[in-house]
């Protein structure tokens, strides 16, 4: 069974190694991902360019998996 990587998590060499992705793709997931505050779901990751559900379905298998993104508090106080 393959080892479980959160993309939220994952260096963009944690996806090269576990998704086997280059290295320019691996990046632009990892910096789409900070752009958002994280990824919440896989229709998210799809929205990045160059993903499509193939390449969904290959990340499932390879173990990666995508948890809630942490978003701010909706109770933050305005002055």
């Amino acid at each position: 069974m393959a080892e479980k990587i959160d993309i939220n998590q994952a260096s963009a060499e944690d996806l090269q190694r576990t998704f086997q992705v280059n290295e320019q793709c691996a990046q632009i997931i990892v910096e789409r991902r900070e752009e958002m505050g994280g990824f919440s779901s896989w229709e998210e990751i799809k929205q990045v360019a160059g993903i499509d559900d193939t390449m969904i379905e290959s990340m499932k298998d390879a173990g990666i998996v995508v948890t809630k993104a942490s978003t701010p508090s909706s109770n933050t106080r305005r002055a």
